[in-house]
């Protein structure tokens, strides 16, 4: 009889990322790990919950003068090994250390998909009057597409980039699928896009048929720039950008923020930790609580290979693949599908895969993701627009829509759960397993309708 596995659950107080990667550093040339801080509520002095915690914290730290950052519920720092395991001691003031893990960043014919242009006609649906926060690697506010739709004043860059510009293109992308709307050229030439051939290595530029629109074109974009000019950001960033946007709403007397756009992530590994209770989902978890929408990509790990008895590797479509913080339960997962033909070709095959490492089916939507034209940082070279593929442009799809039904229904202004199970009840069902294309492919015009 073959001895039985039994799986080894221990508590942590060094998450075991952290611990695998201190203890594969040299001793005599350590290297500074950045990490998360989570704090233990005060036991003497609980209406000042987890403040004094952070202060010990804090002093801890400046006496072996790290540099130290914090949000309301964190402390985020880059330490040497040996000063993690002297603060891992403090168990009065300390919960847990994690990783402070890296995150990546993850139209025309697609309006017509999602219904956008359907509702645009019949209920005025275009957004105006909403806002929406896209946490990313900037938008450039000065493109033709956004006349006026970048709110510049509430706009903050919290990256390590020294500018709101954006360098890498990906976020101007994603709020271009969301807002913002081409008007006709004075001399009435064509935009122009760079759209990508089979076979070429560079793009082709092409004459695009008409004036591409965001789903809801009158929204406004909040820019929150929380990704550095190469695509990569901190989870600490994402934290302290998502508490901006929920502290805008805390502190005014109306809503100035309606939802948020997280085109990013990381890797998740199951047994690090509990899943969908990382520091970034836990405040995901609290944005959506203050009443803001948040629309995540849920990542494009859904496919790779694996290898036979025979030693021959075959493609394999890759379960668990959702990224954090996409395992949010609260929050709005998409996975892409095909931009015009959704019900023919199905769920993109690099759609990352449900269901969540603890059970629960995720993705939540799907929308376009797959070669869709949005705005591009390059007008120099000859184009305004560009085609990108990726759930980071699906996942756009649902907040422009999101924007659309609360132009059409201010009443759920400060409703995320609501909004997010009507949207889940309205979705197409495109005969798909649930753990491809979650409650299916989302449909604004019936969700308007049908409230």
């Amino acid at each position: 009889m073959s001895q039985q596995h039994h799986p080894q659950l221990k508590s942590f107080l060094v998450s075991p990322p952290v611990r695998k990667e201190m203890d594969a550093q040299d001793p005599a040339h350590p290297t500074p790990i950045a990490v998360i801080i989570t704090l233990r509520q005060s036991k003497t002095d609980p209406s000042r919950g987890v403040s004094a915690s952070k202060q010990r914290v804090r002093e801890f730290l400046e006496q072996r003068h790290y540099t130290v950052q914090e949000s309301d519920f964190y402390v985020f720092a880059s330490l040497l090994p040996a000063d993690i395991d002297a603060l891992a001691e403090k168990k009065e003031w300390v919960h847990q250390i994690w990783k402070d893990e890296k995150c990546y960043a993850h139209l025309l014919s697609s309006v017509d998909t999602v219904k956008a242009s359907a509702c645009w006609r019949t209920f005025e649906a275009r957004g105006k009057g909403i806002v929406w926060a896209v946490l990313d690697t900037g938008v450039k506010a000065d493109h033709p597409h956004f006349d006026n739709t970048v709110d510049l004043a509430l706009s903050k860059n919290v990256s390590n980039s020294p500018t709101l510009d954006d360098h890498n293109g990906h976020g101007t992308h994603v709020a271009g699928i969301i807002a913002g709307c081409g008007r006709p050229k004075p001399d009435q030439q064509p935009y122009k896009a760079a759209v990508l051939v089979e076979e070429e290595d560079d793009p082709q530029v092409a004459d695009l048929p008409g004036c591409p629109s965001g789903i809801a074109p009158l929204a406004r974009i909040i820019n929150v720039k929380v990704l550095d000019d190469d695509g990569t950001g901190s989870a600490s960033a994402a934290i302290m950008g998502l508490e901006y946007v929920r502290k805008l709403n805390q502190n005014s007397r109306h809503i100035m923020v309606d939802g948020v756009n997280m085109s990013l992530g990381y890797p998740f590994d199951p047994k690090w930790y509990g899943c969908g209770h990382s520091p970034l989902c836990e405040e995901v978890t609290r944005a959506v609580r203050s009443g803001l929408i948040v629309v995540i990509s849920c990542g494009n790990s859904g496919y790779g290979v694996t290898k036979l008895d025979t030693g021959q590797e075959v493609p394999t479509w890759v379960d668990l693949s959702i990224t954090d913080p996409a395992n949010t339960e609260e929050a709005i997962a998409v996975g892409s599908v095909h931009k015009i033909a959704p019900h023919t070709y199905g769920v993109s095959y690099f759609s990352s895969k449900g269901p969540t490492g603890d059970g629960r089916t995720k993705p939540d939507l799907v929308a376009p993701g797959e070669k869709i034209i949005s705005c591009s940082i390059h007008l120099d070279k000859g184009y305004e627009y560009e085609e990108k593929s990726g759930t980071s442009m699906a996942a756009p799809h649902v907040s422009g829509a999101a924007a659309a039904f609360l132009s059409a229904h201010p009443e759920f202004r400060g409703s995320p759960r609501e909004v997010k199970d009507i949207f889940m009840k309205t979705a197409t069902d495109l005969n798909r397993a649930r753990n491809f294309q979650g409650a299916g492919l989302i449909d604004i015009m019936r969700a308007i309708s049908g409230v």
